[in-house]
């Protein structure tokens, strides 16, 4: 297995540490059992595992073997994979499970409930042909991704009954897209050393069509395909590099690009006819590389787009950095080129910057940025893991007007010493300044209310939104179309996370509801103009795995504001390093 990175190991460690009918004849018999009966949770204390630790360790190798049963699936080795089948295996009939009942929606889509209605038991032939058959309308298939959502182990026998979700995305064969979402509960055993499925009973089925895509994956035609190296992978030990700017750089209408990558950037300047060039080397902004964050602005109100890029830097491990933040000014001219002038705007102090944001926080016509700091991931552990109050200070820079910023955070009221993600800034309350949301890591986020005199005040926990868990991204937008601006924040959702937190949470003295949103997953605020509602988990864009960024946007022009959610945490080639 690759390399886990730091966080994902980090915070493994620190949750443990938080401490029906017969069978067809079409194969092999199985005992004459009703499904429902053998998947019951264990109640009996004396006859269930209770130890924190050793029922994560059996859930992690079951985790990690039906992701493997998953990837067979992808691959359509039918044969391969009903060897993850007992031979007395007795199963509900996938491709029997029920009427389904559709509806349309926008853009097209189509979703298909299924209503479970006492599906026929096959054996284990019968069951691997219902596989081959659910996977049928898949002309091409893109994942089917397993989840262990709930374990219970019982003493001395090796067995468990588990609860899966199991998600197959992929594509028709007239270019449409097709997700299935299959739950269901199931009696696992431990056999030669593997485990294997016994019994399997569906709880509920769900997919979502479209005829067509919605969107197309043209990176490597439109020459903006870099790929750097994997993580743990040579020539790739941080996971730093992240984020993107996009704005009118060469002023000629058109969206140009900037990425910052492993050994260099890449600023992508748009030639009008679906592709892109690299003019990061003439334009003076290929080094220094591995970025942050990025950010255009115009930071000297002269007209044109100025670059600021992100570093980390450690005022104390030079080893690593030592590296400010760099602004570059757009100098202008015959062909796009910016000046590094860094030092000359005051900007010489070193953040952990994981993030940056603009905004005229005083009204003066000159746009300000704020720093979201974090701290040195891999060498400093936070001091709480849902109220971390030992990273490094956020910054909030203010223009003077002369090419110059002076951090004027602490005055301000905003040198927010917790594990800082992001922040997003938006005239939430209407009365004509800007105030911003702060995504922290291991802690409550925060909304900031620009006083409207060089101050801010914290209002999070006030308004109901400091929404605690490991915040990523924050996003806003009118999400209901009523006129006003609401707020969408991004965290981590977490399967293995869930698992630890729900069975901690019974002895958690008053934790429960802090412990369930660790890993709950993202959240939508409504405001209404005197306060914000929690959107219910219903209303979708929630459960985006280990999200990061997020942004609002009328994607398909119809009035709405859609949503789009970066996720993924992947440390190794393997699903199962995840």
């Amino acid at each position: 297995m690759s390399e886990r990175p730091p966080r994902a190991l980090t915070l493994l460690i620190l949750f443990l540490l938080l401490s029906a009918a017969g069978c067809r004849d079409d194969g092999p018999k199985a005992s004459p059992v009703t499904l429902p009966s053998v998947l019951e949770p264990i109640t009996d204390p004396e006859a269930r595992i209770t130890n924190l630790e050793v029922v994560e360790d059996l859930s992690e190798t079951v985790a990690n073997r039906l992701i493997e049963w998953g990837d067979k699936l992808r691959k359509r080795e039918y044969g391969i994979a009903s060897d993850w089948l007992v031979e007395g295996f007795a199963g509900h009939d996938l491709s029997r499970l029920g009427s389904a009942v559709p509806t349309e929606h926008a853009l097209g889509v189509t979703k298909v409930k299924t209503d479970i209605d006492g599906p026929p038991v096959v054996g284990k032939a019968g069951f691997t042909d219902a596989l081959r058959a659910f996977l049928a309308p898949y002309s091409a298939i893109d994942i089917v991704l397993p989840k262990l959502k709930g374990a219970e182990f019982a003493t001395g026998d090796n067995s468990g009954a588990v609860t899966i979700k199991m998600t197959a995305l992929g594509r028709t064969s007239d270019g449409g897209r097709i997700a299935r979402i299959l739950w269901f509960r199931a009696r696992v055993v431990e056999q030669r050393g593997e485990w294997r499925l016994e019994r399997l009973f569906v709880t509920s089925l769900d997919e979502t069509r479209r005829a067509t895509p919605l969107f197309t994956e043209v990176s490597r035609s439109a020459g903006i395909a870099h790929r750097a190296p994997i993580f743990g992978k040579e020539g790739n030990d941080s996971f730093f590099w992240e984020g993107a700017a996009c704005a009118d750089a060469d002023g000629d209408g058109r969206y140009d690009l900037f990425v910052p990558s492993d050994d260099r950037n890449f600023l992508y300047r748009n030639k009008g006819d679906g592709t892109f060039e690299d003019i990061a080397g003439a334009a003076g902004v290929a080094v220094p590389a591995s970025g942050t964050s990025a950010l255009f602005f115009d930071a000297d109100h002269d007209g044109r787009t100025d670059l600021l890029v992100g570093h980390v830097g450690y005022q104390d491990k030079a080893e690593i950095s030592g590296r400010p933040n760099a602004l570059y000014r757009n100098v202008g001219g015959d062909s796009l080129h910016y000046e590094n002038v860094t030092a000359a705007s005051g900007l010489g102090e070193l953040h952990i910057t994981f993030g940056l944001s603009a905004a005229d926080v005083n009204n003066d016509g000159f746009v300000d940025f704020h720093v979201a700091s974090y701290n040195a991931e891999g060498f400093v552990a936070p001091d709480s893991w849902h109220e971390a109050g030992n990273g490094t200070p956020n910054a909030l820079y203010i223009n003077q007007r002369d090419g110059t910023f002076r951090n004027d955070a602490a005055a301000a009221g905003v040198a927010d010493v917790r594990w800082s993600y992001a922040a997003s800034f938006c005239d939430f309350d209407e009365d004509g300044d800007q105030d911003y949301y702060l995504a922290n890591d291991y802690a409550a986020n925060a909304l900031y209310r620009n006083n409207g005199d060089g101050t801010f005040e914290d209002v999070a926990e006030k308004f109901g939104v400091s929404d605690v868990g490991n915040g990523m991204g924050v996003t806003w937008g009118d999400h209901d179309t009523d006129g006003d601006i609401d707020l969408y924040v991004s965290n981590m959702s977490s399967t293995a996370g869930n698992r630890i937190l729900r069975r901690l949470a019974s002895g958690s003295d008053g934790l429960e509801e802090t412990l369930f949103k660790l890993a709950a997953g993202n959240s939508i605020f409504e405001w209404d103009g005197s306060k914000f509602e929690r959107v219910p988990t219903q209303a979708g864009g929630v459960d985006a795995s280990w999200a990061w960024s997020a942004q609002f946007d009328d994607l398909d022009i119809d009035g709405h504001q859609d949503l789009l959610c970066v996720n993924g945490f992947i440390s190794g080639e393997s699903l199962k390093d995840t």
